[in-house]
C-alpha cells in the first residue's frame, strides 16, 4: 500500500477533513508549541522552518517559511511534498522520499539543491534539511529547514560567467594583490607568453620594470593610471590597470598593439618627411629665387641699354630661360602647397578682358615662333568685371594655352569664355564662367586622358623628352579649379587636337568710386617715376643690391644700402628715409628683428616708416610672418620693374591714407 504522503488526493482530503484547530491541538501534543524564547529564535532565523507530523503534514511554520510559500496560502495540514515536491533519486518510490528516509534511519537527510516552482510561477532554488523529531524517545515527525539559494546561486552563476569570460578572453588579464603577487592569469596571458617564447621567464617579464610603483599608485589613488606600453620580444604590449578597491586587488588588461605602433611610427615618419620636404622646398625657393632675381633683373636692365641685334637676341633668350625656370620653381612650390593643404585663393576685382589679353599677349610670342594663331571668343553676356583671384585665374589659363601651343605643330589655339547656365535656380549671386582652350595639336588617347590630371603625369614617357615639362601643370590647374568650385575636363581625339574645358565660381565685382580712382591713378603711374624718394635697401646679397638699386634709380629714387639688419637700424637713426626695402634673411640681425625694432622705436610717436619686405619665400605663412614683424608690404623675388613700381605706389598710398 502506498505511503500516505505520496497520495495528493489523500492529503487534500485529509487537509479538508481536519480543521486548523485539530492541527494546532496536534501541534501542542507533538511539542511544537514553543515558549517565547523559542518563538523569538524561529522568527529571527533567516531559514524557512517547517514542523511536520509523522504523516509528513505541516503542523507549524515560521514567518520566513510563510513568506516563502506566500502569505495568502494556508498550508497548515498540507502534505509537505505536495507543497514543495522534493524527492531524492532512488530506485523505489519509498527510497526517493527524504522524509521517509529520515523516519526510517532516524538521521538527518539533506537535499543540497532543489528547484521549486511556486503556484504563482516564481521559481526558487532551495536546499532542504530533514531533521527527525522525537518525544520521549518516540518519533513524532520531523523538522525541515529550508534555505533559499536563489540569489546566492545567481550571484555564483554571475561570478562563474565573469570568470568564464575572463578565461575565454583572447587578450591577457592578470590580477595582483596589494603586495604585487600574481593571483590569476587567464589563458590569453599564457598564450601571449608562449608566442613570445618566454614561458620559462615567468609572467613578470611581460610587465614594465615600474610595475610595483604602478600597482601602488593604482591602489593608493583608487584610479586607473594612463595606459603603459611595454616592449617585450618582438611585441609591444599596452597595459591598463584598474583597482578593485573592496578586494584590495589590481586587475591588469593587456592588448597587443604591435601593428598599431608600427602604423603610428610610419605615420610619424611620413609627417616628419613631409615637414622636412616643406622646409627643403621653402629653402630651395629662397635659394633659387635669389640668383634668379639677379639673372632676371640684370637681363631686364641690359635690355634697356644700347645693344646690337645679336646681343639683344641673346639677352632675350637668357630672359626667357630664366622666366621658364621661375615657372618651374613656382609649379613645384604650388604642388607642395597643394600636398600640404595650404593652397588658398585671394579675392579682388578682376577685369576679364584685361586678364585674357594679358595671357594672349604673353602667348603670342610663343605661338608666332611656330606659325600658330591665337583666337579669342568672349560671349556678350559675360560680365566685364567680377571678383576672384586674378593671379590664379591667369595661371590656369596661361598654363592651358601654353600647353596647347607646346603640343601643336600647325593651326592654332582658340580661347572661349561664356556664362554657364546652371540647371537649378540659385538665389546666390555667384557668377559661373565656362572657359575652354581648343588646339589643333597631337591629341590624346583615352588611356592618356585618364591619367592627365595626376601629379607628374604626361601623355607618355616620350612626351617629356620631346616637349619638356614636369607634368605638374595640369594637376595644379585641376586643384585651383576645384578650389574655385568648378571642374575641369578634356575632350580629345588622337591626332586631331584637344579641348580643355573648366568652370569657375566667381563673385560680382564691387564698384567703388574710390577704388576706381585709385585704379586709374595706378594705371597712370605705370609709365611714370615714383620719386623723388629716399630709399634704404637692406640686403646682404650684392647682386640683389645692384638690381634693386638700378630699378629704384630708374624710378627716380635716391638709394642707400645696408648689408645687415643692424646696419639698417644705424642708417635709419642717422638719416630720414621715405621707404625701406628689407630683405628677410640677413646676418647679425635679420629683417624680421630689424622691423620689430623699428616699430618698437616708433611707439608713442606719430611717425611710421613704410617697410616693404623682399623675400625669396613664397608661402602665405612667410607673408604673415612679415606682417607680424611690422612690415607693411611683401614683395617676392625675383623683382621686376613694373611690380616694384606698383608696390611702391601702393605702399605710399597706404602711408598717406
Amino acid at each position: 500500500m502506498p505511503h500516505p504522503q505520496h497520495n495528493p488526493n489523500l492529503h487534500n482530503m485529509s487537509s479538508r477533513n481536519t480543521s486548523s484547530s485539530d492541527f494546532q491541538s496536534k501541534a501542542r501534543q507533538s511539542g511544537v508549541q514553543a515558549g517565547e524564547d523559542t518563538s523569538l529564535i524561529l522568527e529571527a532565523v533567516s531559514e524557512a522552518i517547517f514542523f511536520l507530523d509523522h504523516d509528513n503534514r505541516i503542523l507549524f511554520l515560521n514567518p520566513v517559511a510563510r513568506q516563502l510559500v506566500g502569505q495568502t496560502h494556508d498550508v497548515i495540514g498540507l502534505g509537505f511534498h505536495d507543497l514543495i515536491g522534493c524527492f531524492m533519486s532512488g530506485e523505489s518510490e519509498a527510497a526517493q522520499c527524504p522524509f521517509t528516509r529520515m523516519v526510517k534511519t532516524g538521521e538527518l537527510v539533506a537535499i543540497p539543491s532543489h528547484v521549486w516552482n511556486r503556484e504563482d510561477g516564481t521559481q526558487f532554488e532551495l536546499s532542504l534539511s530533514f531533521w527527525p523529531r522525537t518525544q520521549q524517545g518516540v518519533p513524532v515527525g520531523g523538522m525541515v529547514v529550508v534555505r533559499d539559494l536563489t540569489d546566492t546561486m545567481e550571484i555564483q552563476r554571475d561570478v562563474q560567467r565573469a570568470a568564464r569570460l575572463a578565461e575565454d578572453a583572447p587578450n591577457p588579464i592578470v590580477e595582483f594583490d596589494a603586495m604585487g603577487a600574481i593571483l590569476y592569469a587567464n589563458t590569453g596571458m599564457l598564450n601571449v607568453i608562449a608566442q613570445c617564447g618566454l614561458l620559462e621567464s615567468g609572467i613578470e617579464v611581460m610587465f614594465p620594470a615600474a610595475l610595483p610603483a604602478i600597482l601602488q599608485e593604482c591602489l593608493t589613488t583608487n584610479s586607473a593610471p594612463l595606459r603603459v606600453e611595454h616592449v617585450v620580444a618582438d611585441r609591444v604590449m599596452a597595459w591598463s590597470f584598474f583597482p578593485l578597491e573592496e578586494l584590495k586587488l589590481v586587475r591588469a588588461y593587456g592588448l597587443d598593439i604591435t601593428s598599431d605602433v608600427a602604423l603610428r611610427r610610419a605615420k610619424e615618419a611620413a609627417e616628419e618627411s613631409t615637414r622636412a620636404k616643406g622646409i627643403f622646398l621653402a629653402t630651395m625657393s629662397h635659394e633659387l629665387r635669389t640668383p634668379m632675381n639677379g639673372v632676371l633683373g640684370c637681363t631686364q636692365l641690359l635690355k634697356d641699354t644700347s645693344l646690337t641685334d645679336q646681343q639683344r637676341e641673346l639677352i632675350e633668350t637668357m630672359h626667357r630661360s630664366a622666366e621658364a625656370l621661375l615657372t618651374l620653381v613656382n609649379d613645384i612650390l604650388d604642388f607642395s602647397k597643394i600636398e600640404a593643404g595650404k593652397m588658398s585663393l585671394e579675392v579682388a576685382n578682376v577685369n576679364l578682358r584685361a586678364l585674357v589679353n594679358d595671357v594672349t599677349t604673353l602667348a603670342e610670342g610663343l605661338a608666332a615662333q611656330k606659325g600658330l594663331t591665337i583666337s579669342l571668343n568672349i560671349d556678350a553676356d559675360v560680365p566685364e568685371e567680377f571678383r576672384g583671384d586674378p593671379i590664379r585665374l591667369r595661371q590656369i589659363l596661361f598654363n592651358l594655352v601654353g600647353n596647347a601651343i607646346k603640343f601643336t605643330k600647325q593651326g592654332g589655339v582658340t580661347i572661349t569664355v561664356s556664362s554657364f547656365k546652371r540647371e537649378t535656380r540659385d538665389e546666390s549671386d555667384v557668377v559661373v564662367l565656362r572657359w575652354s582652350v581648343r588646339d589643333t595639336g597631337i591629341g590624346l588617347t583615352s588611356e592618356q586622358q585618364a591619367n592627365l590630371f595626376k601629379a607628374y603625369a604626361q601623355a607618355d614617357a616620350t612626351t617629356t623628352r620631346r616637349f619638356g615639362g614636369t607634368g605638374l601643370g595640369l594637376m595644379i590647374c585641376r586643384q585651383l579649379v576645384e578650389l574655385m568650385g568648378g571642374t575641369i575636363t578634356v575632350n580629345s581625339v588622337f591626332g586631331q587636337g584637344s579641348t580643355f574645358t573648366y568652370t569657375t565660381n566667381l563673385l560680382p565685382a564691387i564698384h567703388r568710386e574710390a577704388a576706381a580712382s585709385s585704379s586709374r591713378t595706378g594705371q597712370r603711374g605705370v609709365g611714370e617715376q615714383v620719386g623723388p624718394l629716399r630709399v634704404l635697401v637692406a640686403d646682404d646679397n650684392e647682386i640683389n643690391q645692384v638690381v634693386a638699386c638700378k630699378f629704384l634709380q630708374k624710378l627716380g629714387c635716391q638709394v642707400e644700402v645696408a648689408r645687415t639688419g643692424r646696419e639698417a637700424l644705424v642708417a635709419i637713426t642717422r638719416t630720414s628715409y621715405d621707404v625701406v626695402l628689407m630683405d628677410c634673411e640677413m646676418p647679425e640681425m635679420d629683417g624680421y628683428e630689424a622691423a620689430r625694432e623699428i616699430r618698437l622705436r616708433e611707439e608713442g610717436t606719430l611717425s611710421h616708416l613704410p617697410i616693404m619686405a623682399l623675400t625669396g619665400y613664397a608661402s602665405e605663412e612667410d607673408a604673415q610672418k612679415c606682417h607680424q614683424a611690422g612690415m607693411d608690404k611683401v614683395m617676392t623675388k625675383p623683382l621686376t620693374l613694373p611690380a616694384l613700381r606698383t608696390n611702391l605706389q601702393e605702399l605710399l598710398r597706404q602711408a598717406t591714407s
